[in-house]
């Protein structure tokens, strides 16, 4: 693929997330299903994906990574079906992540928006620091991706920001060097400073890109699994066992033929079969599939996580933003951050953002998911889960 077909992919993977990730947010209310999201905002990628490079019809295109929307204290990888479900309610911080790509050449976003049914009233609480924590680091972290900074560079910054908010950089966040069909390059590292796992330091180099996830919380940062079962799964495409169970082989084998390297939702791949449920565990335990566990802050109470993710090429004359920011909710932290600081001198720093091709009007219009009666879907491992998230 030459550079030039490889760019405009990227710019188009880019103008499809921002779009849907927009369409996503706006249905962040009360009362709204986040499995219906999730199915939203992916159906949208999927028909996006196939509206453009339509003279490439066999070019591999659609989900990069499935959306989730993470709601409250949990930190990542949540993308429910019917039987894990949670409906938002009234002040909700809902943490919604879309991914595409075209032939391998992907974008990420995400945004961080609060359900209610008063956007007018300004949040003033804990929410609206770590929010406001989340999107100052998410900017300064994206005016750092140029030649000759230090990735150690971008953790320091991250941790003065969440400290000048109070928060904490949340664990097992990345920032992911990527490229063709590759989601988490050799040079990716961790948001979250930690003294006993220092990694080797590198520079960005002119021509890299990466995916800048900037997740805080205002509690300690610290995961731990969520009593919601994983959902999205990747291939190890580069590792090969044989499975015992005919259960296990016939479920590695639709993954396989159906799936690439990118992660996917189970329950696309199972439906209601449940022999190829039962197929599961022998393929993770034998590593074939890795599961993305759904994580959460450890802290209980009134604690927040609020992220947002971008994706952002370094140019040789500065960073070039590819996905566009939303607009932050109607939150108004007592905090700010001082021009003189080192942090304000950063954040005066120049962000290109780049063109983006205009998206062709889609031929099948896609259902906008409506609110549902509060607590109509939870039961079971739904209500035990939601008591976590409040």
């Amino acid at each position: 693929m030459d550079i030039q077909n490889s760019d405009n992919k990227y710019r188009t993977s880019a103008a499809i997330v921002d779009q849907v990730l927009k369409q996503a947010s706006v249905v962040v209310v009360p009362g709204m299903s986040v499995a219906a999201i999730c199915s939203y905002a992916d159906e949208l990628v999927e028909a996006s994906c196939r509206a453009v490079f339509r003279k490439e019809e066999t070019i591999e295109r659609g989900v990069a990574l499935p959306t989730t929307v993470s709601v409250n204290r949990i930190i990542q990888n949540y993308s429910p079906g019917p039987e894990d479900d949670y409906v938002l309610r009234e002040g909700d911080v809902a943490k919604v992540e879309v991914s595409a790509h075209i032939d391998g050449c992907m974008a990420s976003a995400a945004h961080t928006s609060v359900a209610t049914n008063a956007p007018g009233t300004a949040i003033t609480d804990r929410r609206a620091d770590v929010i406001s924590a989340a999107y100052h680091a998410s900017e300064v972290a994206a005016r750092m991706i140029r030649p000759g900074q230090s990735a150690r560079n971008v953790v320091k910054a991250l941790g003065l920001v969440a400290a000048g908010f109070n928060c904490t950089v949340a664990a097992d966040t990345f920032t992911c060097q990527i490229d063709r069909f590759v989601i988490s390059g050799k040079n990716t590292f961790a948001n979250r400073f930690d003294p006993d796992a220092l990694v080797d330091d590198f520079t960005f180099e002119s021509g890299e890109t990466y995916t800048v996830d900037c997740t805080l919380s205002s509690g300690s940062g610290i995961s731990r699994q969520s009593a919601y079962e994983s959902t999205v799964y990747q291939r190890d495409v580069n590792r090969q066992h044989s499975l015992k169970l005919r259960t296990s082989r016939a479920l590695f084998s639709e993954v396989s033929r159906r799936f690439s390297v990118f992660p996917f939702l189970m329950r696309t791949a199972v439906g209601d079969s449940s022999a190829l449920k039962a197929g599961i565990t022998e393929c993770v335990r034998a590593r074939l599939l890795a599961p993305f566990a759904v994580t959460m802050d450890k802290d209980p109470g009134e604690t927040f996580v609020a992220q947002f993710k971008s994706t952002v090429r370094c140019h040789y004359t500065g960073p070039v933003r590819l996905t566009r920011a939303l607009p932050l909710p109607n939150v108004q932290s007592s905090v700010v951050i001082p021009a003189e600081s080192e942090i304000g001198q950063i954040l005066a720093l120049d962000c290109e953002q780049a063109t983006l091709p205009e998206l062709p009007r889609l031929k099948l219009q896609i259902q906008t998911p409506v609110p549902v009666e509060a607590g109509s879907t939870e039961s079971g491992a739904a209500a035990a889960a939601a008591m976590d998230m409040s």
